[in-house]
C-alpha cells in the first residue's frame, strides 16, 4: 500500500451556488437575443512545460471549459435560441474546473517541482485534495505547496483578464471561472480562522487537522522561523506555538491581501462585460471595458489588484493596463511585506502583440527586492529578484497553431514560475474548431 501525508483539502465555494441563483435569476429575465455566430470562440489549447508549469497548464483548464461550455450551448442550439441561460451551466463547469486547476496545476505542480509524487481526489461537491508520496523536504516547500492552490488559481485569472482586454477580447464562457479562481484566495483566506488554540469544530487547530491551506501555510512559515522538522509540520505532529506573535501578524498580513485581491476594477470589469455582450446580448466573446479619452478609437486604461503568497512575505500587486489596437501593455507595483520588513518590485509586459500573419508575442520583465524574514529559507535571499520571459503563438494553418514560451528568473519566490533560479519553458498546440 502506498504511503500517503495529508491532504490540502479544498472545500466547496457556497458563493458559487448564489451566483449562480442569481445569474439564473438574471437569465430568466432577459430579453431572446439573436442567435449567436457559428465562429467567434477561441482555440482549442493544450499545453505545459516547466514544473510549476501554472499558465499554460491554466490556459489547457481554461480551453477545456470553454470547450465544455460551448458543446453544453449547442445541444438543441440552446446557446443561440436562449443566451441568457448561459450562466446555468457556465458557473458550475468553471467552479469544476477552477477546482482542477488549484489542485493539479497548484499544489500539484508544486509537489510535481520538489518530486514528491502527487496523487489527486475530487467530489461532487466541488470540493478536492492533493496527496503526496513524500513529505516536502524543507519548511519553504511546506508553505509554497500549502498556497499553491490559490496561487495557481490567481494566475489562470490573470491570464484570462488580459485576454479580455485584447482587441478581439476572449470566449466569454470563460469568465465565470476566471472570477471564482480570482476570488479563490480571498474566500480561503476569510474561511480560516485567527490562529490560537481552540476548544472545537472550525477553530484553527481543527481547520489545520483538516488541511486549510492557509492555516497550513501560516505554520510552515512559523516552522521556518524555528528551524522546525519539516515532515513533523507537514503530517500535523508540530506543537504550533500560538503565542508567537509573527503568526497573528502574519494571519493579519494575509487578510489584508485578501482584500486587496478582491477590491479589483478589472474583475468588476469583465463580469460587466459577461452579462451585458454575452449573457444579455448573446456574443460568444467578450471585451471587458476601459476608460477612452478622446473617443472609443482611442487608447483604453483600467486598473487591476491581485495578491499572492509566498514562503516568506505576502505580495500585493497594483496593476495599470493600456489597451492598444496593436495589444495590451502593462505596468505594476508590487508591495512584498514579510511582516517585519517590508520591500518593493516593480515590471512591465506587453499581452498579445499582433506581428501580422497571426503570429501574436508576449514579452514580460520583473524585478524585486527580497525583503528580510525571520523564516529561514535556502531558496530566497537577500538582495534583487529578477524574471524575463518571452511566448509566442503562431498558426501553421487555417485550423492548427503551436504556442512555445522560455523564460529564466533568479531564485526567490514570483506567482506561476519555479521557486528556483534558471531557464524554465512551455510548449503548447492550438486547434480552431
Amino acid at each position: 500500500m502506498r504511503e500517503t501525508y495529508p491532504s490540502l483539502a479544498r472545500t466547496s465555494l457556497i458563493v458559487t451556488a448564489i451566483l449562480l441563483s442569481l445569474s439564473i435569476t438574471a437569465a430568466a429575465q432577459t430579453p431572446a437575443a439573436e442567435p449567436v455566430s457559428p465562429g467567434g470562440y477561441d482555440p482549442l489549447f493544450l499545453g505545459y512545460g516547466s514544473e510549476p508549469e501554472m499558465d499554460f497548464g491554466g490556459r489547457t483548464v481554461a480551453s477545456l471549459d470553454s470547450a465544455i461550455d460551448r458543446a453544453i450551448g449547442a445541444i438543441a442550439h440552446v446557446g443561440a435560441r436562449h443566451p441568457g441561460l448561459a450562466p446555468a451551466w457556465e458557473f458550475p463547469v468553471g467552479a469544476f474546473l477552477m477546482v482542477a486547476q488549484h489542485e493539479v496545476g497548484g499544489h500539484g505542480g508544486r509537489a510535481r517541482e520538489f518530486g514528491l509524487g502527487p496523487s489527486y481526489g475530487f467530489g461532487f461537491d466541488v470540493s478536492g485534495f492533493t496527496s503526496t508520496r513524500k513529505p516536502p523536504r524543507s519548511n519553504e516547500d511546506n508553505a509554497l505547496l500549502s498556497a499553491a492552490g490559490s496561487e495557481a488559481d490567481g494566475v489562470l485569472s490573470h491570464r484570462i483578464f488580459l485576454d479580455l482586454l485584447r482587441p478581439e477580447g476572449a470566449d466569454g464562457a470563460k469568465v465565470p471561472m476566471a472570477m471564482l479562481a480570482k476570488l479563490d484566495l480571498t474566500l480561503y483566506v476569510a474561511q480560516t480562522s485567527r490562529p490560537g488554540p481552540g476548544t472545537g469544530k472550525g477553530d484553527f487547530p481543527d481547520q489545520l487537522r483538516r488541511g486549510n491551506d492557509i492555516a497550513s501555510w501560516l505554520v510552515a512559515r512559523q516552522g521556518a522561523r524555528v528551524g522546525a522538522d519539516p515532515t513533523a509540520v507537514w503530517t500535523g505532529d508540530y506543537p504550533v506555538d500560538y503565542a508567537d506573535p509573527l503568526l497573528e501578524k502574519t494571519w493579519r498580513a494575509a487578510r489584508g491581501a485578501a482584500l486587496w485581491n478582491l477590491a479589483d476594477p478589472s474583475l468588476v470589469a469583465a463580469m460587466f462585460g459577461y452579462f451585458r455582450q454575452h449573457v444579455l446580448g448573446g456574443d460568444p466573446r467578450v471585451h471587458a471595458p476601459a476608460l477612452r479619452f478622446g473617443g472609443p478609437d482611442a487608447p483604453g486604461w483600467t486598473l487591476g489588484t491581485r495578491a499572492a503568497l509566498g514562503p516568506q512575505a505576502v505580495s500585493r500587486f497594483l496593476d495599470l493596463y493600456g489597451i492598444f489596437p496593436w495589444g495590451v501593455a502593462t505596468v505594476y507595483l508590487r508591495d512584498l511585506d514579510s511582516s517585519v520588513d517590508r520591500t518593493y518590485g516593480y515590471g512591465a509586459a506587453l499581452h498579445g502583440l499582433r506581428m501580422g500573419r497571426g503570429i501574436e508575442l508576449g514579452v514580460d520583465a520583473d524585478t524585486w527586492k527580497e525583503p528580510a524574514a525571520r523564516e529561514r529559507l535556502a531558496r530566497s535571499t537577500l538582495g534583487t529578484g529578477w524574471n524575463v520571459s518571452g511566448e509566442v503563438d503562431a498558426p501553421l494553418g487555417s485550423r492548427f497553431g503551436v504556442a512555445a514560451k522560455v523564460g529564466t528568473k533568479s531564485a526567490g519566490f514570483f506567482p506561476g514560475k519555479p521557486s528556483g533560479k534558471g531557464a524554465y519553458l512551455g510548449l503548447g498546440v492550438e486547434v480552431s474548431w
